[in-house]
Parts: C-alpha cells; structure tokens; sequence
C-alpha cells in the first residue's frame, strides 16, 4: 500500500527533528518553509504537523509557531530556588499565571500535612506554570491563612512568581522542602484544558511539605506536570565523616 504524502512529510520531518536539523530555539520552521522545501501544499503540510502533535512530537503556541516538545525540566526535591530562574537558567522562557487565590476550608489531608486544625482557614494559590509557551504543571499550594496572611495582599506582583511572593512578605524566612511523594495518575479534564493533553495522558503529581529555618510548617503543595515535560533530579550530599 502506498504511504499518502502527508504520512511521507510526516516521516521526513520525523527524521529531522531526531537528526537535530530542526533545532533552533526548538522551534520548527513555517508551513510555507515545509511547502516549498518538500514541493508540497500547505493542507499536506498541516495534516503533517497535525500527526506530529497527536503524537507529542510537536505544540503549538498560538501566534508563535511550532515547537518541538523536547523540554525536559527537572524537578529537584531539594531545590530552593525560584522556578522562574531555574528555568531561566536552563535556556527556556519561563511564565506563570495565577489561576486563582482564595481563603478555604482544608481537606484532612491539607490541614494534616500543615499541621493546624481543620477549623482554621487556609490560603490556596492556583499556578500554571510555561516554559517556552507550553504550559506543562498546575500547582496547587496551601499555606496556613492567619501565620501567611500578607500573601494575599501582594498577588499583583508582576511577573508573578510564589518564590518572590514569599519573600516580598517575608524577606527573612528561609523555606525547604523536607518531602516529596510522586505518584503516577491519569489527566482529568481540567488537567487536559490547562496542560494542553489528549484525555487519559499520564502526568507526574508530586505532593511536597515544606517547613521554615525554625522547623514550622510553610506551605503544602501538590503540582501536576506534563510526564513528557519533567524528569526528576535527586541530590544527593555525602558528607565526609569527622574524624
């Protein structure tokens, strides 16, 4: 049976992206480029490109272009930098949004990993966080709503970063993460409109507890990443022992 051109095109581009032809600022070239270097129509091309991202190979950010999804962001337990220079750092363009902010009631689970009473208030802030323009984790973070009650008077800080949120309010408090549980799930629906997913695509949910230079309690978040976005970084420390 004979392969249609668009499956042709497909393959070709395929076989390019992992040769490294394309690979300037990750970006693919136009559709005009596609037509006129394979000496094919524009519809053939986008049928093309449209395989390439049902397949993950590829996404699109509106108004930008075509981008090859080969961002990898690791994802370190014992990180204490902020996620925008982190990402800065690797060479990608980094944004976040804040979806929402509100003063809730916690779940067991939310007031159990703050260690505070189910009765008293939290502060839930909401993140989607981009790297090159392609949204790859939502964020959900909890802090105790009377200790970290400055937060929600500064969420107008721009660019926002929860990083310099902390430290706008609190410029002396020094935060670490002391765990982090991964768990393998499946997209939900939201998950699939934020993330930009096809339903039942496999994410990375990584739930973490963090505490002060005192031991206290800061913040207890749960972020759910792109699987094809974020790998995971361990540091290990071996100290010498004293002799």
């Amino acid at each position: 049976m004979v392969k249609p051109i668009y499956m042709k095109l497909h393959d070709e581009i395929l076989k390019n992206i992992r040769n490294n032809k394309y690979n300037c600022c990750d970006r693919l070239p136009s559709e005009n480029y596609f037509a006129n270097e394979f000496n094919v129509n524009r519809h053939t091309v986008r049928q093309a490109l449209q395989i390439l991202k049902d397949e993950g190979v590829i996404y699109t950010v509106k108004g930008k272009g075509n981008f090859i999804s080969n961002i990898k962001v690791p994802y370190s337990i014992s990180d204490k930098s902020s996620y925008s220079q982190k990402i800065l750092d690797l060479g990608y363009e980094p944004k976040t949004k804040l979806l929402s902010a509100d003063i809730i009631t916690p779940s067991d689970e939310v007031a159990q990993n703050l260690g505070i009473n189910k009765k008293l208030n939290v502060i839930e802030i909401r993140l989607l966080r981009y790297v090159n323009g392609l949204p790859i984790t939502v964020s959900h973070s909890y802090f105790d709503a009377y200790r970290y009650r400055e937060l929600v008077n500064h969420l107008d800080i721009e660019p926002f970063s929860l990083y310099s949120l902390l430290n706008t309010c609190y410029p002396q408090l020094e935060v670490t993460k002391v765990s982090t549980v991964f768990e393998a799930l499946n997209s939900n629906s939201e998950l699939n409109k934020l993330l930009m997913l096809q339903a039942n695509t496999p994410i990375i949910a990584a739930s973490t507890i963090s505490k002060d230079q005192d031991g206290n309690f800061v913040e207890y978040g749960t972020s759910f990443s792109r699987a094809d976005a974020v790998k995971i970084k361990v540091d290990l420390i071996n100290k010498e022992k004293k002799k």
